[in-house]
C-alpha cells in the first residue's frame, strides 16, 4: 500500500511511473528500458524521476515492492480462532485470486520469468515471510510431518507461484472462485489432523484454522 501520508503529487508521480514501466514491459526486456523511455511515457520530467529514486535499478526495486505491497494488504485476513490468545495472519485464497484476475495484465507480465525474474523473487521472498511469521505465531500447534519446515514452506510457495503462473499463461480460463476451491481441496490433501502449514490459506469457504 502507498503511505497515505505521501503528498498525493507523489504517490500520482510514482503511480504513473509504475504503470509506464508495466507498459513499457510488454514489448522490451527490462534492461533495455531506459529511464529515458520510463518518464516519457509516464509524462515526467527525468528531474522529477531522480527527486524520488536513485537510478532505474532503485526505481525497478521500489516499484514492485509496492506491486507486492498491495497485493499482501488486500489478501492476508485475520483468523477467525484465536492461537495463543491472539488472531494470526492467513492468505485469503479469493481475495488472492480475485485480486490477480483483476490485475491480470500486471502479473503476466511480471511473472514472465524469461522477462523478468526479479519481481518472482521478490514475491517468493515475501510469501515466504508471511509463511514463516505464520509458524512463529503458531508455535508447538504447528505439526512439522517430520519433515523440516524450511522444505515446506519453499515447496508450498513454489507451487502457488507456479500455479498461479499457469493460470495466467493459460489465459485464466478457470474464474478465481473455480481457482480457489480447486486449490483448497489440493492443500486439504496434505493435511491429516491438528493444524499443518496449509492452513496458512484460507479459502474462506469454512472458518480457516480449525483447532
Amino acid at each position: 500500500m502507498v503511505d497515505k501520508k505521501l503528498d498525493p503529487r507523489v504517490v500520482k508521480t510514482r503511480t504513473n511511473l509504475r504503470k509506464a514501466l508495466v507498459y513499457l514491459m510488454q514489448n522490451e526486456k527490462i534492461d533495455s528500458i531506459s529511464v529515458q523511455k520510463i518518464t516519457e511515457t509516464a509524462h515526467i520530467t527525468r528531474g522529477t524521476f531522480y527527486l524520488h529514486y536513485k537510478d532505474k535499478k532503485d526505481f525497478v526495486k521500489k516499484a514492485m515492492d509496492e506491486i507486492i505491497t498491495e497485493f499482501f494488504d488486500s489478501v492476508m485476513v485475520d483468523s477467525d480462532t484465536l492461537v495463543n490468545g491472539k488472531t494470526v495472519q492467513l492468505m485469503s485464497l479469493n481475495k488472492a485470486f480475485d485480486y490477480i484476475e483483476k490485475n491480470s495484465d500486471i502479473f503476466t507480465i511480471l511473472l514472465d520469468r524469461a522477462q523478468n525474474n526479479n519481481f518472482y523473487r521478490q514475491l517468493y521472498s515475501r510469501l515466504t515471510s508471511e509463511m514463516e511469521t505464520f509458524i512463529k505465531e503458531m508455535g508447538e500447534d504447528l505439526d512439522d510431518m517430520d519433515v523440516p519446515m524450511k522444505v515446506q514452506v519453499a515447496f508450498t510457495a513454489s507451487a502457488m507461484l507456479g500455479l498461479i503462473t499457469q493460470w495466467l499463461n493459460n489465459g485464466l480460463i478457470y474464474t478465481a472462485k473455480y481457482m480457489t476451491k480447486t486449490v483448497s481441496r489440493i492443500l486439504n490433501r496434505f493435511e491429516a489432523t491438528g493444524i499443518l502449514l496449509p492452513s496458512f490459506f484460507d479459502d474462506e469457504l469454512e472458518s480457516g484454522i480449525s483447532i
